[in-house]
């Protein structure tokens, strides 16, 4: 089982380098399209106050995994353009899933930091960098879930590496070492996090 899981590594490196990438997409178009709106709500614009509401609590009570299943079904599988088929790749549909949940988390914890800035209050920046890992170690976690839309990441491969081998021992083994590259990418966020606020310090204040 050992020689199994080392000769079939890279290829699900291979998967688990979609994870990341699944990951990063969401959270940053999350981060960005939320942080938008944490601001205008902190405004209060009228014009605007209702829709950016509405948008927030939408994002964020909408089950992520409820919206692979719709991403995956209401979107179309091929799009035209200029004439020409394009096929649109199911991990966009997972890109998209994730983000917005992402929008909801980053719209709130955007209109708390500004409100803490605005009162004063020390330390907002670091809040919100706190929070903002903490969220994306649930991003990648939830990247696992794009398998179940038939998105090439470490999931399904591990799924493709389990199928030559049907002893329940080897599917357990299969399934921890996946969970391990999980657990270090989470301590290396955690770990790269925690030294960004502590070079940056009082700036993030």
């Amino acid at each position: 089982m050992i020689d199994v899981l080392i000769e079939r590594t890279p290829y699900l490196a291979g998967g688990f380098v979609r994870n990341l990438l699944i990951s990063a997409v969401s959270m940053g178009l999350g981060t960005g399209i939320g942080a938008t709106l944490g601001w205008l709500r902190h405004h209060r614009f009228r014009a605007t106050l209702r829709t950016e509401d509405m948008l927030t609590n939408l994002c964020r009570n909408v089950p992520s995994f409820v919206l692979l299943y719709y991403m995956a079904f209401m979107l179309p599988a091929e799009v035209e353009i200029a004439g020409r088929i394009l096929a649109v790749p199911v991990w966009i549909k997972a890109n998209l899933a994730l983000t917005f949940p992402a929008i909801g988390f980053a719209s709130d914890q955007a209109l708390g930091y500004f409100r803490q800035r605005a009162n004063g209050i020390a330390g907002a920046g670091e809040t919100f960098t706190v929070a903002w890992n903490q969220y994306f170690l649930i991003i990648i976690m939830a990247s696992a879930t794009a398998s179940v839309i038939g998105v090439d990441e470490i999931v399904g491969r591990a799924n493709m590496v389990i199928a030559r081998d049907d002893r329940p021992v080897f599917m357990l083994v299969t399934y921890l070492y996946v969970s391990l590259w999980f657990i270090g990418a989470g301590l290396l966020v955690s770990r790269g996090t925690l030294w960004a606020v502590r070079r940056r310090g009082p700036r993030l204040t």
